[in-house]
Parts: structure tokens; C-alpha cells; sequence
């Protein structure tokens, strides 16, 4: 098969030749410090480094180590930042959420939340929200880019660029805040919700229409989850979050037929039914050290309604194992995972700085031989 077909092929739930392999997205690459380690071990060291989001800095592998790893995927890019020496102490985004630089990324302080002192959806309402076209994404650059990766081989996807909503609303209003909120203040919380909603499927229809087309898959992120459950319980999420989802993903529908993929890390297992309900089709990073998240468990209820996009652990084996640890956890979600497709290897978020090279040498190598036999071994 040819890389498209392949991630066609499990994305459709069908078992390709191959179990395929995905890096480069926002949320399944490799932080920018950690990058640099892995070029150079792979003599690979180049003398610019891009990223496509400057707040977590992933980095954007270049066509060199896409190549080296058989990384099936490519992504259109709205936008990239080459990474400086010395960033910028501060970040404000065009939400007016301010964020600090702690040494790896830059973390939300906590004055930095702009909605922190409404009281009432009047002052909601009084926000200068942003507008679709504020993003500045260059829709003639990323129609050149799809109609070029068009021309190739590989499955094409949109990386994270666009937020669902819960997760956007507690970062502007306060994490405490908004939850409290949708308790003691429900019109707030329903209107800073809608507003996020809102912007994000304005996002999606200006820039996501024109490359529509060339789209195999698509992400979103809205992180629901804490390492043990998921941050609402699932009575709140149907009531105020669900239908913000529905919203975006109707949004995608109108412009793409891609395959709609949420990324939310931590324990996400009891909203699962009704991410599915939404009209989602893949969930990402499948953070398996979460509670109720084990992969084996996961493929069993939920095989043939979701696409399972990650799952190699960040948190443990990947900085702290050895690259044998690695390997054998390539191969146990491949083991879980892989049988009837419907999954993309990938790490479970992004590898994180100080994580051995070698250990992310050994994840990508045996992705390609073991994955490479599975299908074959499975089906004897």
C-alpha cells in the first residue's frame, strides 16, 4: 500500500498492510528541545527549527526524519514559528489569554485569564471576542501546501490548530471560575462556551473550505480529562459541552469529508458514548496511563466506533524506560490496538524534552517491524 492507502485503510476501519505511523502533528510530535537531541543522534542536526505552535513548541520534523521513520502523514500548516534561543518572556494570543515562559513552554498565569472578573453574561457579551480572521492563517499558502501534498503519496491531514470549547472557556475564564460556574452561574458558563464554539466553526469554514477537499483527517482539541476522570461529569458535559461539539463537527462535515478526530488527554472513558454521539470519529492522544483508559479495554467497547490515534506512553516508558521497555510498548498497543485497523501509532502527546533519542529511535523502529508483520502474523 502506498502511505495514504494505509492510513486510509485504518481510518476506515479496514486492516492495511501495515500499522501506520504518525509524527507531526501539534499534539503526536516531538518538543522542540527534545527534537534537537534526535537530530543529532541521528546526524540529521539542522540550523532551523520550526514549530507550529508557540506555546507547547512542538517541533515540525523535517522531510528527512519523516522519511527516516516511514511516517505516513503529512499535515497542511497554517502556521509556523522558527524557534529562538531566547523567546519572549511573555505570550498573549488573540483569545487576550496571557501566558508566561517557564523554561519548556509558556504556562497561563494566573492573572492571565481575561474573563476572570465578569459576574454576568452582559459583561460576556461586552468582550471583544475574536474574529476568524484574527488567526492570520494564510489561506493561499495552505491551499498551495495541500495541492502540493496532493500530488504525493501520503494521507493529509489539518493538525490541532482549532479549540473545541470546554477546555478554551476555563483558560479564559479561570479554570476554578468556570467550573464553579456551571453550577452558581450556568448563563455564564453556556455563553463563554457558545462564543468559543462559535469562533472555532468560523475558523473551520474560512480556512478549512478552500483545502476541504484534499483533507483525509482532521483534529480538534477540547482536553476533558484528569489523570483519574474526566473533568465534568458526563451529565454536565451532555448538558453544556456536547452541543458545542456537535456544533464544530457539523462545521467540519459542511467543508470536509475527513475523518473528525478530538484530541483530549487523561480519562475520557466515561464520555466516550457520547463524544461518539457528537458525530466524532477517532479520539487522540489515548492516554493509556489514565484511569479506564487501558488500550485493551478500549478496543473492546469501543473498536468499531472510534479510530485510536496515539498511544505510546509519554509519561513513563518513553522518558524513564529503556529503548527494550520501548519496543515492547510499540508492541502491546499494536497487540490491542491494530486487529480490524482503526489505529495510527503515534505517541501519546508530544515526546517530551529529556527523553532519550535512542528511546525515540527504538519507538519509530519497531513501529515499522513489528508493525510491519502484524497483519501478516494476526491473520495466520
Amino acid at each position: 500500500m502506498t502511505p495514504k492507502e494505509r492510513v486510509l485503510a485504518a481510518l476506515n476501519h479496514e486492516e492495511p498492510d501495515r500499522i501506520p505511523i504518525d509524527m507531526g502533528n501539534t499534539i503526536s510530535s516531538v518538543h522542540v528541545d527534545g527534537y534537537k537531541g534526535l537530530t543529532r543522534l541521528l546526524g540529521f542536526e539542522e540550523s532551523d527549527i520550526w514549530s507550529m505552535d508557540p506555546v507547547s513548541r512542538p517541533s515540525k520534523p523535517s522531510e528527512k526524519v519523516l522519511e527516516k521513520f516511514l511516517v505516513d502523514t503529512r499535515y497542511v500548516y497554517p502556521s509556523l514559528v522558527r524557534i529562538e534561543s531566547n523567546p519572549p518572556s511573555e505570550h498573549i494570543d488573540i483569545w487576550g489569554i496571557k501566558r508566561r515562559f517557564t523554561g519548556y513552554y509558556y504556562d497561563l498565569v494566573h492573572e492571565g485569564s481575561p474573563l476572570k472578573d465578569v459576574t454576568d453574561t452582559e459583561q460576556v457579551k461586552a468582550y471583544r471576542w475574536p474574529r476568524a480572521d484574527d488567526m492570520g492563517f494564510n489561506i493561499d499558502e495552505m491551499v498551495i501546501q495541500a495541492e502540493s501534498l496532493s500530488r504525493q503519496d501520503y494521507a493529509i491531514g489539518l493538525p490541532y490548530v482549532f479549540v473545541g470549547s470546554f477546555a478554551h472557556s476555563m483558560q479564559l475564564r479561570g479554570y476554578q471560575r468556570f467550573l464553579t460556574d456551571l453550577i452558581l452561574r450556568p448563563k455564564v458558563a453556556e455563553l463563554i462556551l457558545e462564543n468559543v464554539a462559535r469562533v472555532t466553526v468560523d475558523a473551520i469554514k474560512l480556512y478549512v473550505r478552500p483545502i476541504g477537499k484534499f483533507l483525509d483527517f482532521v483534529f480538534f482539541g477540547d482536553d476533558l480529562g484528569t489523570q483519574t476522570a474526566p473533568i465534568i461529569s458526563p451529565l454536565l458535559y451532555r448538558k453544556y459541552v456536547k452541543p458545542r461539539h456537535k456544533k464544530i463537527v457539523d462545521a467540519f462535515r459542511y467543508v470536509t469529508k475527513a475523518k473528525i478526530i478530538i484530541h483530549s488527554d487523561g480519562s475520557i472513558a466515561p464520555l466516550l458514548d457520547d463524544l461518539v454521539e457528537a458525530g466524532i470519529q477517532g479520539i487522540n492522544p489515548v492516554q493509556v496511563t489514565a484511569k479506564n483508559m487501558e488500550s485493551d479495554r478500549l478496543k473492546e467497547r469501543f473498536g468499531d466506533k472510534l479510530i485510536f490515534w496515539g498511544g505510546i506512553d509519554t509519561q513513563h516508558v518513553l522518558p524513564f524506560g529503556s529503548p527494550q521497555d520501548v519496543r515492547l510498548e510499540v508492541r502491546r498497543r499494536i497487540d490491542h490496538l491494530g486487529p480490524g485497523g482503526g489505529y495510527v501509532l503515534a505517541s501519546v502527546h508530544n515526546i517530551q524534552p529529556g527523553t532519550p533519542a535512542e528511546n525515540i529511535v527504538a519507538m519509530f523502529e519497531e513501529a515499522a517491524v513489528y508493525g510491519g508483520s502484524f497483519y501478516r502474523r494476526h491473520t495466520l
